[in-house]
C-alpha cells in the first residue's frame, strides 16, 4: 500500500495531465488562422457572451432572493410537522439530472402544463425557471447553517434588551449571513454560468445561447473546431475569473451541514414563515410530480420492451459506477496525504493539495471535452473513445464533491485515532478493517453516491460525441425531445429519475451502512 505522505502526488500528476492536456490542445492545436481571430470580434461571440453573463446574474438573484427568506424561516419555524420532509426535498434536486429537471419545468409551466406560459416558456425565462428550481434549494441548505452559526447567548441578550424583528436582523442575522453569501452567490453563479443543458433545451434560439451551447454546436453541427476553441478559451477566462473571486471571498462550511432550527425561545415565529416554506417546497416539488404524471400516463409498458432503453440504461449505469470509483479512489489518496500533513503541521501544504484537487471545477466539462477533441483528432476518431472520455470527464467533475464529502471526516479522523493506530501498531489492512473502515464508510458512501448519480445524469461530453453505440439515457432523451417525441421522453426521464433516486439511495446504504 501507498504510504500517506507521498500517495497524492502521483494522482496530482495524473490530474495535472488529464487537465492542462487538452487546455495544451486548445492553445496549440485549435490550427488558428486570422480569419478565425477575428471570430473574437463577431456580434455572434458577444451576443453569447452577454447571454451568458446576464442569465447566470438573474438566476442567481433569483435563487438567493428568495432562498434567504426561506433559510431565514426554516431557522426561525422551530420543529414544526414536516420540517424533516421538507429538508429532504430540497436535496432533490441536487441528484436530479438536469435533462430531467427540464422535463418537470416543461410538464408544470409548458403550453399544456398545469400553469402554462406558453411559447414564452422557451428562451430566458424557462431558463430562469429551471436554475432557480436547481438553485433555490442548494442556497437554502448552505445558507441555514448560518443562523446556526449565531451563539445562543446573542439571541438571548436580543430578547433582552427587546429587539424587534428590523434589529435582530440588523444586529445578529445580517453579521452572519455577510461572512457566507459571497461564496454562495458565486458558487450559484459559476453552476449558472456553466449550465449546458438547461440552455440547450430550453433556449429557444440563437438570442439565448451561452458559450457552453455555442462551443457544442461549432463542433457538433458546423464542425468548426476553430471556433470551438475560441469560444471554450473564452468560457475557461469566464470560469478562472469566477474561481478567483471565489478564492477570495467564499467562506462555506468545513463542517457536516447542520440544519437545525434555533433553539425555542430565542425567536418569535414569523406569520408568514410556514407560508413562506410550504410556498417554496410547492415550488420544487411541482416539476417533480408533473414528471411522475407523464412519465405514468406514457406509453411505459411499450417503452419499457424497448432494447435501445435498456441500453442505454445500461450504458448510464457503467459511467455512473465507473466515475464514481475513480473520483472516490483519486480523492481518497489525495485527502490520506492532506490528513498526514495537517497532522504534521503542515496546514498550508495539505491546503494546497486540496486546492490543487478541486481546481479541475474551474475547467467546465465542454471545455474539457473541445480540448480532447482537437488533441485526438489527428491522430484516431474522438468518437471512438466516448466512453473513456465521459468517464474520464465526469470522475473530474466528481473529485471536488469527494474532497468536500470525506475531507472533514478524514482530517478528524486522523486528529482522533492516529497516535492510537501507531501505539497499537495497527497498519494496512488491519488499520483499515477495523479502524478506518467503519468511521469512515458514511462519508465514502455519500462521495460515491454523490458522484455516481452526477455522472449518469450528465448530457455534457456524451452530446458531443455520443453516437447510436454510446447513447445514455440523458442523450437519449434529449434526441426523443428534439425528434417531439414527448411521450416517450416522459417515460425516459422518470426511468432515469428513479434510477439515480434508488441508486442513491441504495450506495449510501450499502457503502454508507444503515446508518447512513
Amino acid at each position: 500500500m501507498i504510504r500517506g505522505p507521498v500517495s497524492a502526488y502521483p494522482v496530482l500528476a495524473l490530474l495535472a495531465l488529464v487537465t492542462l492536456a487538452p487546455l495544451a490542445g486548445l492553445l496549440g492545436g485549435g490550427r488558428l488562422e486570422t480569419a478565425d481571430l477575428a471570430f473574437w470580434n463577431s456580434a455572434y461571440v458577444w451576443r453569447a457572451l452577454r447571454f451568458s453573463l446576464w442569465q447566470a446574474t438573474l438566476s442567481t438573484a433569483l435563487s438567493l432572493a428568495p432562498a434567504i427568506l426561506v433559510a431565514r424561516a426554516l431557522a426561525h419555524a422551530g420543529d414544526f410537522t414536516g420540517r424533516a420532509f421538507v429538508l429532504r426535498l430540497f436535496a432533490v434536486p441536487l441528484v436530479v439530472p438536469a435533462v430531467v429537471a427540464v422535463m418537470g419545468v416543461v410538464g408544470v409551466y409548458g403550453s399544456q402544463g398545469w400553469l402554462p406560459l406558453g411559447r414564452s416558456l422557451y428562451g430566458l425565462n424557462g431558463i430562469l425557471l429551471a436554475h432557480v428550481f436547481f438553485n433555490l434549494p442548494l442556497a437554502v441548505r448552505l445558507l441555514l447553517p448560518l443562523w446556526q452559526s449565531i451563539p445562543a447567548h446573542h439571541w438571548q441578550l436580543g430578547e433582552q434588551l427587546g429587539f424587534d424583528v428590523r434589529q435582530r436582523w440588523r444586529h445578529l442575522e445580517w453579521p452572519a449571513l455577510r461572512e457566507g453569501l459571497p461564496g454562495v452567490a458565486l458558487l450559484v453563479f459559476m453552476l449558472c454560468l456553466t449550465s449546458f443543458a438547461v440552455v440547450l433545451t430550453l433556449g429557444g434560439g440563437p438570442r439565448s445561447t451561452t458559450l457552453e451551447v455555442a462551443i457544442y454546436q461549432s463542433l457538433r453541427f458546423d464542425f468548426d473546431p476553430p471556433r470551438a476553441v475560441i469560444l471554450a478559451l473564452l468560457q475557461l477566462g469566464l470560469c478562472v475569473l469566477v474561481a478567483l473571486a471565489t478564492l477570495r471571498w467564499q467562506r462555506l462550511p468545513e463542517v457536516e451541514i447542520d440544519t437545525a432550527p434555533i433553539l425555542a425561545g430565542q425567536h418569535r415565529r414569523s406569520r408568514a414563515a410556514l407560508p413562506l416554506i410550504m410556498i417554496a417546497a410547492l415550488f420544487v416539488a411541482l416539476p417533480l410530480a408533473a414528471l411522475t404524471l407523464d412519465a405514468l400516463r406514457g406509453p411505459a409498458l411499450e417503452m419499457l420492451g424497448r432494447p435501445r432503453l435498456w441500453r442505454a440504461a445500461g450504458i448510464s449505469l457503467a459511467i455512473g459506477f465507473c466515475a464514481a470509483f475513480v473520483a472516490t479512489l483519486a480523492g481518497w489518496l489525495l485527502l490520506r496525504t492532506s490528513a498526514d500533513l495537517a497532522r504534521r503541521g503542515r496546514a498550508e501544504r495539505a491546503g494546497w493539495i486540496e486546492t490543487g484537487a478541486s481546481v479541475v471545477y474551474v475547467v467546465p466539462p465542454l471545455v474539457l471535452g473541445t480540448g480532447y477533441f482537437v488533441l485526438l483528432s489527428p491522430y484516431v476518431s474522438p468518437f471512438d473513445w466516448v466512453l473513456p472520455l465521459v468517464i474520464g470527464v465526469n470522475a473530474l467533475m466528481g473529485l471536488p464533491f469527494v474532497i468536500r464529502c470525506l475531507g472533514p471526516a478524514l482530517r478528524q479522523h486522523q486528529a482522533r485515532h492516529e497516535w492510537l493506530c501507531q501505539s497499537l501498531g495497527l497498519r494496512g489492512w488491519a488499520r483499515w478493517r477495523w479502524i478506518d473502515w467503519p468511521v469512515l464508510r458514511r462519508a465514502f458512501g455519500l462521495s460515491a453516491a454523490m458522484v455516481c448519480v452526477l455522472a449518469m445524469g450528465d448530457l455534457g461530453v456524451i452530446a458531443l460525441f455520443g453516437s447510436s453505440d454510446s447513447t445514455t439515457l440523458p442523450l437519449l432523451l434529449y434526441q426523443q425531445l428534439g425528434a417531439y417525441r414527448t411521450d416517450e421522453a416522459a417515460v425516459s426521464a422518470g426511468l432515469l429519475l428513479l434510477l439515480c433516486l434508488a441508486l442513491f439511495w441504495l450506495i449510501e446504504r450499502v457503502i454508507g451502512g444503515r446508518d447512513a
